[in-house]
């Protein structure tokens, strides 16, 4: 037999070289410039809770907002920081999942032993440069911590199995318990993780293989004390974040009460997408004011070769920044080829079988849940891409070990290692270039740059208001207005958000939706002034998201200030 170019088969200090590069990638991706992007609505729910978690006067809510992970992670580094929350920024809250995201490759680590070095080091480079898993590493959301949370509990019940160490047992079962306490469709993982549990030990019964890694002992890969072990740290995990510590038990039982919440809105809720929604997102296409097609036969590639603007706009080269082209297709082909590489009946040098069979069960089984299920947001299927950039590490290498030839082999290194590259450029540029644009696709129901243009006028109003920043602000809006909340409740200790008279008499500012308008002209005209609101204030419709709005009402003494005003400097509206 051939034995494999030397050049497949990296030794320790190059994949650990290799991993470390990887780390500093993921590093300038995800941690610079992180208030570009607008406050996303779901961002500014969660730091309204921040408020609440941060005053001691947080209350899980079964209905919405998710568990309380994400907050308890934030609030020691805005302590670190001294800055308390009316002086938090989008760029400060945003660090807690760029650290997390960034943990996910040390948690690589842990694995390392179940990989070829090549394997674990391609498997880094990928989840540091990937356009998705970069984007929403700059997204206050708990998508990347239930990620974190879930490698963290997979990686941990990998050291128990071939160590046999009963602190990482504990440790498996812990991540366990916080993915429950960070979002409810934990219970999804738990499924995949279970099927994969089953399916490779149904494998490893009809076909026995033996493990490959010299520490694994021949042991049943759980008994019933270890599964007692496990749910006890989980349930202890759990309960102890939802209790406040043992302290308040109200939080627990909704944390199992949500889930009746969770079958309900399973429907869509107006995010249904289609069974392929998620695959087609990751094989991805052009995006922006012109659209790009993909080449799909040899005469578009030999056209688009010939054209070197196109071929530029393709590859991101562009200074142009109307048109992103976001594509992990080469990840998806490479992570089928390890998933099918994992099933070879060869025996695979120097990493456990048993591992990459168990991971590429669960991130496909992953996948299809959450592509059957109808509401589908982007952001969801960041856990199963993680495991399959995993499994894309693995089909590297083993695409490497296969070509023999010198030159070849070496051409395919190359051109990989350009590919991995240009993943990069995309995921600074969806980050950064595309950060604020609806080109984006990973910009779900994006904060329109109207809102951001209403805060920025209302800020101008209370500088003109005899009260200043203490002027009132009254909004009327049943599905929150967010994100106005996060960018008002800081600055203005009279806005008045969550309920409330609906009055017109003391307000510079309303802020109405459609229904509240409705409700408040039909009260003036009961009161007998049913002219009152038109002839008080201007009149402005404010987009808040594409698919949600309401409208802002100033005090029209202020608006004719506001419109006689010198011109305005220019400041920031996220920092």
């Amino acid at each position: 037999m051939n034995p494999s170019p030397p050049a497949a088969r990296l030794r320790f200090p190059s994949a650990a070289a290799l991993f470390l590069f990887a780390l500093l990638a993921a590093c300038i991706l995800r941690f610079p410039s992180r208030e570009l992007k607008p406050m996303h609505a779901d961002e500014s729910t969660q730091a309204l809770k921040l408020r609440e978690a941060l005053a001691g006067q947080y209350q899980y809510d079964p209905r919405d907002h998710h568990g309380p992970t994400l907050l308890y992670s934030t609030i020691p580094l805005l302590k670190l920081s001294g800055t308390d929350w009316n002086h938090a920024t989008e760029s400060d809250l945003r660090l807690v999942p760029a650290l997390y995201g960034a943990a996910l490759l040390l948690l690589l680590w842990l694995v390392r032993d179940a990989l070829p070095p090549n394997a674990l080091g391609w498997s880094a480079l990928f989840l540091a440069v990937s356009p998705i898993m970069v984007f929403y590493s700059r997204y206050y959301i708990m998508e990347i911590l239930l990620a974190v949370f879930t490698l963290a509990s997979i990686a941990c019940g990998w050291r128990f199995f071939i160590t046999r160490k009963s602190p990482w047992l504990i440790a498996s079962g812990l991540s366990a318990g916080l993915m429950h306490a960070t979002k409810e469709t934990c219970i999804l993982h738990f499924a995949a993780l279970t099927a994969a549990l089953v399916a490779i030990r149904l494998l490893n019964w009809l076909a026995p293989t033996a493990p490959t890694v010299s520490a694994a002992p021949a042991r049943p890969f759980f008994s019933p004390r270890h599964a007692l072990v496990f749910t006890l740290a989980a349930t202890l995990a759990s309960v102890s974040v939802f209790s406040k510590g043992f302290t308040e038990w109200q939080g627990v039982a909704d944390s199992i009460g949500t889930y009746f919440q969770m079958f309900s809105r399973a429907g869509g809720q107006g995010h249904e997408k289609p069974f392929s929604h998620y695959a087609a997102l990751l094989w991805g296409g052009s995006f922006g004011t012109t659209s790009i097609p993909f080449p799909s036969s040899p005469s578009s590639l030999t056209t688009l070769l010939s054209n070197p603007s196109r071929l530029a706009m393709i590859l991101g080269l562009n200074a142009d920044a109307r048109i992103i082209v976001l594509s992990e297709a080469l990840l998806v082909i490479l992570a089928a080829i390890g998933c099918l590489a994992a099933f070879s009946p060869s025996r695979l040098h120097r990493h456990s079988i048993l591992l990459l069979r168990f991971l590429a069960v669960f991130s496909i089984a992953l996948f299809l849940i959450y592509s059957i299920i109808p509401y589908k947001t982007p952001w969801c299927i960041i856990t199963p891409w993680l495991t399959l950039l995993i499994m894309a590490g693995f089909g590297t290498s083993q695409l490497l070990r296969l070509v023999s030839p010198r030159p070849l082999h070496f051409l395919t290194l190359a051109l990989l290692s350009a590919a991995t590259a240009q993943l990069g450029l995309q995921a600074w540029r969806a980050s950064r270039d595309f950060a604020s644009t609806a080109a984006n696709p990973y910009n779900y129901s994006m904060t329109s740059r109207d809102a951001l243009d209403a805060v920025q006028r209302i800020r101008r109003l209370a500088s003109l208001d005899p009260a200043g920043n203490s002027m009132v602000i009254a909004q009327h809006d049943e599905n929150g207005a967010w994100p106005l909340p996060w960018f008002l409740a800081r600055q203005f200790p009279n806005y008045q958000w969550q309920g409330g008279p609906l009055d017109s008499d003391l307000p510079s500012v309303l802020l109405l939706s459609g229904d509240a308008e409705a409700t408040l002209d039909k009260a003036l005209a009961a009161s007998g002034n049913p002219d009152a609101l038109s002839s008080r204030f201007a009149r402005m419709p404010v987009s808040l998201t594409p698919s949600t709005g309401l409208t802002m009402f100033v005090r029209k003494s202020l608006w004719d200030q506001y419109t006689t005003h010198p011109a305005w400097p220019h400041t920031p509206v996220q920092k």
